[in-house]
């Protein structure tokens, strides 16, 4: 099928979250809190990356400028993604929730009517398996301590409701169409319902009904994305002529 402009905007906008994820994932690089997750986030950031190039590669032969060379307002990306998230308990929560609400997101689009999107997900669904897998094993050993429950938790309660925003936006065509299966309602539905029943042993539940969320998906973006932008690039400006 031709894509419609409401279809290449859903792709954009999970291409944006992948990419702004992908790379503060590599800021931890060598600095993790021991080597295992050095190991991991370096794996997880480039299957994000990765993620990124294969959707941005569905709406532009030129990757490269589509990722990088766009005016701040022409971004998608969820403000939770941008975030840098330095602090490494941000870290693992931004991480948990960013991948349970990407493989729910994922699965909304196999078999798309958009056949390479389908495909996309198709491929991309097992590596996001690995990174749920390790959010939700490491946060489990930490939940678990009471000085992990006490430490997390509210990080948790604070950053939840900004993750709302990779399920808002307009969906009728796209259901209409069949470019996605599942509405966005119903996807935030799951993801938060897997959640809870995650979290119910360690007294935690989430609510998120009442939040607005933030609009980086109209253009708007946070006071971090200035930064991330400057390290997305930084190679870029040394040599334009370098690809990723």
């Amino acid at each position: 099928m031709q894509p419609s402009d409401a279809a290449r905007e859903l792709v954009l906008a999970f291409a944006d979250d992948e990419l702004c994820v992908g790379q503060n994932h590599a800021w931890w690089i060598a600095i993790g809190p021991f080597l295992e997750e050095d190991l991991a986030f370096t794996s997880i950031a480039q299957d994000e990356l990765g993620h990124a190039r294969s959707l941005y590669g569905l709406i532009t032969d030129d990757v490269d400028d589509l990722a990088y060379g766009r005016k701040y307002s022409e971004y998608r990306s969820a403000h939770i993604a941008e975030m840098l998230c330095h602090d490494w308990s941000w870290a693992l929560v931004r991480h948990l929730l960013h991948d349970t609400a990407e493989q729910v997101r994922w699965r909304s689009l196999l078999g798309s009517t958009w056949s390479e999107l389908g495909d996309v997900a198709q491929r991309c669904l097992a590596e996001e398996q690995f990174h749920k897998d390790h959010a939700l094993s490491l946060a489990e050993r930490l939940l678990s301590s009471d000085e992990g429950n006490s430490h997390l938790k509210p990080v948790f309660v604070e950053l939840a409701p900004l993750a709302r925003e990779y399920f808002v936006g307009p969906d009728e065509e796209l259901l209409a169409t069949g470019v996605i299966s599942v509405s966005k309602a119903e996807q935030q539905r799951l993801w938060l319902q897997e959640l809870n029943e995650f979290f119910e042993p360690y007294k935690i539940e989430l609510s998120i009904e009442d939040d607005a969320p933030s609009d980086g998906r109209s253009g708007v973006r946070s006071d971090d994305f200035s930064l991330l932008h400057d390290e997305m690039t930084a190679v870029l400006m040394i040599d334009p002529l370098a690809k990723w």
